[in-house]
């Protein structure tokens, strides 16, 4: 079968799409099963043209990983309140992990590219340091909180939020975003709810 032409785009133009059509294949098959070759396909271009874009699939991932990364810190920032808005700490903990698990609903190939993926461990430890100095800066924005309670609650709500990212993307439909992080903040804040 012959492949049509890819229209005439440079690397530069071409590398968006390229990253577009291979979220999906990482985010279903992981890392290690998918090849170039598949994601020249996915593109719709051939390899040659894929290989003037990224010169591995290392270098393709990375760079897919910081895209993704990006766009959903912008989703969190978009959808938290502004400082001051808020009440108690179990307040806190709800609206952080509510914009965190939010995200996850509008892209969950790549919540599940870079926090299921095994491949490149150390760069999801990196990223999640990152997310939880991020976090601690938007609580000690909201709050009059000494800087270590801060730090620790950004901790926190990075850690419980990748339980709701699994949570989520695991089991589809079980939680809405607000509902769960309105559990697991209680929960947090006040311990497991006696049944009655």
């Amino acid at each position: 079968m012959t492949r049509a032409r890819a229209a005439h785009l440079g690397p530069e133009l071409r590398r968006p799409l390229v990253l577009d059509a291979a979220l999906p294949l990482f985010a279903e098959l992981g890392y290690e099963a998918v090849s170039m070759q598949a994601i020249a396909d996915a593109a719709e271009v051939s390899k040659p043209v894929l290989y003037s874009c990224y010169a591995s699939k290392e270098d393709l991932f990375d760079e897919l990983m910081a895209r993704e990364e990006r766009k959903l810190w912008h989703m969190v920032e978009d959808s938290v309140p502004t400082p001051g808005a808020l009440g108690d700490k179990e307040d806190l903990m709800r609206f952080g992990l509510a914009a965190l698990l939010r995200a996850v609903v509008e892209a969950p190939e790549a919540f599940r590219v870079i926090y299921l993926q095994r491949h490149g461990e150390t760069r999801i430890e990196r990223g999640r340091e990152h997310w939880e100095q991020r976090m601690g800066e938007v609580l000690a924005a909201w709050t009059k909180l000494p800087d270590r309670e801060t730090a620790l609650l950004g901790r926190m709500l990075v850690a419980l939020a990748e339980l709701g990212f699994r949570v989520q993307l695991e089991e589809p439909g079980q939680w809405q975003p607000d509902q769960l992080a309105a559990y697991l903040a209680r929960v947090v804040m006040r311990g497991i709810p006696k049944s009655d």
